[in-house]
Order: structure tokens, then C-alpha cells, then sequence
């Protein structure tokens, strides 16, 4: 029996959101359906593909400024499918870090992504 499952996320933007997904060549469409409950279909704002089909998406939470991530626990328990979350979610971070640090003066100096998955920036503002 298929479990539908939510996962909740600190993104809020969605122009960055799209540009991450983008950047990272998945497949993902505005205002798409996901697979549902007893093969209903759900409403997302962005349906992210996986192997060639929507198995997960992202919808804004109820009465929030963010979005979560909903999809059946199966899909979402696939490898390929938690690991292009995790790579979707750390590129989102380090995007959206770099936007609101620019905006406040501040430049990338130097950057270095470690064999741990982590990514280390090194910003300056020059006053």
C-alpha cells in the first residue's frame, strides 16, 4: 500500500528554487502533478522528475512563506530519488547564500567543496 509522505524544507524562494533544478539538469515542471494516493494524481507548484516520469514535487505549505516536499514514500525512499533531494536542497542552500550575501556587498572570495559533501565559502564586504 502506497504511504504518502511530506518533508518539510526552509525554501522559500522559487526563482532559486527553479534555477537550482535547472542548473542541475532535472527534469521539473511548473504547476505539475505527482502520483498520489490509490493512483490519484496531486497538484504541486513544481513536479521534479525522476527516470523519465514526476515521482516527487514541491508545494508551497499551507499558510507559510515555504515549501515542502511531497511525494509517495517509496519514490522518496529511492537512492536516486533522496539522493537528487539532498543535491537539490545543498545546491538550493548554497545558491540562495550566495544571492543575500551579494546583495549586502559582500563578494565570493574563494570556495571549496569537501570530500564530505560540505561546501566552504569565503566571503568579503570591502567597505
Amino acid at each position: 500500500m502506497s504511504h504518502f509522505t511530506t518533508i518539510k524544507t526552509e525554501i522559500r524562494d522559487p526563482d532559486i528554487l527553479k534555477r537550482t533544478l535547472s542548473d542541475l539538469k532535472f527534469e521539473f515542471h511548473e504547476n505539475g502533478k505527482i502520483p498520489g494516493h490509490r493512483g490519484q494524481m496531486e497538484n504541486v507548484d513544481i513536479a521534479v522528475g525522476a527516470a523519465g516520469y514526476s515521482s516527487f514535487g514541491f508545494k508551497k505549505r499551507e499558510g507559510k512563506d515555504c515549501y515542502e516536499i511531497r511525494g509517495l514514500v517509496e519514490y522518496l525512499q529511492n537512492r536516486e530519488v533522496s539522493m537528487m533531494i539532498k543535491e537539490v536542497l545543498q545546491e538550493y542552500a548554497y545558491r540562495k547564500i550566495l544571492h543575500e550575501t551579494r546583495k549586502r556587498g559582500f563578494s565570493l572570495i574563494q570556495e571549496e567543496r569537501l570530500n564530505t559533501g560540505s561546501i566552504k565559502l569565503v566571503l568579503r564586504k570591502v567597505a
